[in-house]
């Protein structure tokens, strides 16, 4: 079968057999561990004293929160091994924490825009959350539409236009929503508006692309400065281009088509092609790509390969699968497919050092999900990644799954982005018969 025949309508989960059992198995552990408010509080308390930068728990987050936790509840109802009204108690206790904690950011995974996506799969069954649901699309249009967005080359933070805080994320919210009201395409147009300015020619020679990030402008935890001590360009799906392609691309597809959009688009994934090195493999893409005191940009190629969601080749290429999908561009398709099976093939080589949904393991399997409509490759391999990633479960664990944030470093984390609700959510995901709502933030679409 040619990589780029489209099997439509056919979800690639392993819906029965062994492997589909024992994830359920797992899942429903998971659940349980995590089954009071009190619960999910001793775990956090646990994983903040084996972080080296712990995350800890606000409701209304849904990487990091009880949003996150009523996706889960949500699954495994539907999955036939949970209550719905569980999830809806989470959703419930996450919408009343921000009268008192009210949400300042209106980013896709721990502001207004995720708790917004858990609502919204909630009012799928419950349609009494719909009211809630459109007083949070209100406010989420006001606060974008009340924000300032940054157009001033050199200084920008990825948390401004990203997929997890910034524009790109909450504009791939956006264009999901099936009514959306004036103010919401409003709010809309504000965002694709500057991503597209963000994809224009910059004004400073020396600045090659206005998404350049400077050393000011580095998140505080990280090596970036040693790294790139002179500013880089961002090839996460999660913080970078590739995200931000991704979510104009999911607003074209939705209608959302602000002049200049799809040049925008053009021009963001011919940057992002033109990255790629290569391989014993094939295609690789690194996690940025560096710019000397000019402003120059620097060679890309890497010998070696994050298999994650956030970062490397399966992330950029989930992206590009994102953005053809919704802009029609089979041969954009073809990259992204070429790139993604690629990956796998890394995956052979070398595991994932966690199995969470961020940097390991859940990751790309989602991925694999995702791709196994386009791709027979990512079809065959599904089943073979969730047996690897049931393997990393060990019952004896306070939450079965454990993250390991860095080498050496294992946190019980109970999240959905590195923790085990992710990492139940992709078991529950494999063994399902559809894609699940939750996979936008993880997919742009």
């Amino acid at each position: 079968m040619p990589p780029t025949e489209t099997i439509t309508g056919i979800w690639p989960g392993v819906g029965s057999g062994p492997s589909a059992v024992r994830a359920r198995e797992l899942a429903e552990l998971v659940v349980q561990r995590i089954g009071t408010t009190d619960d999910v509080l001793r775990h956090v308390a646990r994983a903040a004293g084996q972080a080296t930068y712990p995350a800890g728990w606000y409701p209304p987050s849904l990487s990091h929160g009880s949003a996150g936790l009523a996706l889960l509840h949500l699954e495994s109802a539907r999955a036939g091994i949970g209550e719905p009204e569980r999830a809806f108690d989470a959703v419930r206790e996450a919408v009343a924490a921000t009268a008192t904690d009210p949400l300042q950011s209106a980013g896709l995974f721990g502001g207004t825009s995720g708790l917004a996506l858990a609502v919204a799969e909630c009012a799928r069954l419950e349609p009494r959350f719909r009211p809630s649901l459109d007083r949070l699309h209100d406010q989420l249009a006001r606060q974008v539409l009340d924000t300032q967005w940054p157009k001033m080359e050199r200084h920008l933070a990825d948390e401004h236009y990203d997929l997890i805080s910034g524009a790109a994320g909450i504009l791939a919210y956006l264009a999901s929503i099936e009514e959306p009201g004036q103010e919401v395409r409003r709010a809309a147009g504000e965002l694709a508006g500057f991503l597209i300015w963000l994809s224009q020619a910059a004004d400073d020679p020396g600045v090659p692309h206005r998404w350049l990030l400077t050393p000011d402008y580095y998140p505080p935890m990280s090596n970036h400065r040693q790294q790139y001590p002179h500013g880089y360009l961002n090839l996460g799906f999660s913080h970078g281009v590739p995200g931000i392609a991704a979510a104009l691309a999911a607003a074209w597809g939705a209608g959302i088509r602000e002049p200049g959009t799809r040049a925008a688009i053009d021009a963001l994934t011919s940057w992002i092609r033109g990255t790629q090195g290569q391989d014993r493999f094939g295609p690789v893409w690194p996690e940025g790509v560096a710019v000397d005191e000019r402003g120059v940009e620097l060679s890309s190629h890497t010998h070696c390969d994050q298999l994650a969601w956030c970062y490397g080749t399966a992330s950029v290429s989930a992206a590009l699968l994102t953005t053809a999908r919704c802009t029609g561009d089979a041969e954009l398709l073809k990259v992204a497919v070429e790139g993604f099976e690629t990956a796998l093939a890394r995956t052979r080589a070398a595991a994932c050092a966690s199995p969470t949904l961020c940097h390991g393991h859940a990751g790309i399997l989602l991925l694999c999900l995702d791709f196994g409509e386009v791709s027979e490759r990512a079809r065959e391999m599904v089943p073979v990644l969730l047996d690897e990633l049931i393997a990393y479960g060990d019952p004896a664990l306070p939450l079965v799954f454990v993250d390991q944030e860095r080498t050496g470093v294992h946190v019980d984390d109970p999240s959905l982005l590195t923790g085990a609700i992710g990492v139940a959510l992709v078991l529950l995901a494999a063994t399902g018969d559809r894609r699940p709502g939750w996979f936008l933030p993880f997919t742009a679409r």
